[in-house]
C-alpha cells in the first residue's frame, strides 16, 4: 500500500504496536504527508499510561497499521496515554 499514490489524508485504526519484540494494541490517528519522503505521516498513537511510557523510552519502535505496512515511529511527545509521533518508512 503505498498511501502517497492514493487520495488518504488520514489514518485511523487499531494497530499493533512493536517494542522490543513485544506486540502491544494501541489506537492511532495519523495524518499522510503530503510529499514523498521518509515521513509517511504524523499525528498520534494511544494506549495505557505505562504502555506510552515504554514507548518513549524505547530506542526503536514499529507500529504495524490495522490493514498497511509496518512503520518506524519516532517519538515528538506526549502524556499520560498519548504519545505524538512520525511514522517514518522502513
Amino acid at each position: 500500500m503505498d498511501v502517497h499514490d492514493e487520495t488518504i489524508d488520514d489514518l485511523i485504526g487499531e494497530g499493533i504496536v512493536i517494542i522490543d519484540g513485544r506486540n502491544e494494541k494501541v489506537s492511532y490517528w495519523l495524518t499522510v504527508s503530503p510529499e514523498t519522503g521518509p515521513v509517511l505521516a504524523e499525528g498520534s498513537i494511544s494506549g495505557t499510561e505505562q504502555l506510552m511510557r515504554r514507548v518513549r523510552k524505547a530506542r526503536k519502535v514499529k507500529l504495524a497499521l490495522g490493514d498497511g505496512p509496518v512503520v518506524t515511529l519516532e517519538c515528538e511527545g506526549g502524556s499520560g496515554d498519548v504519545q505524538w509521533i512520525k511514522a517514518l518508512i522502513g
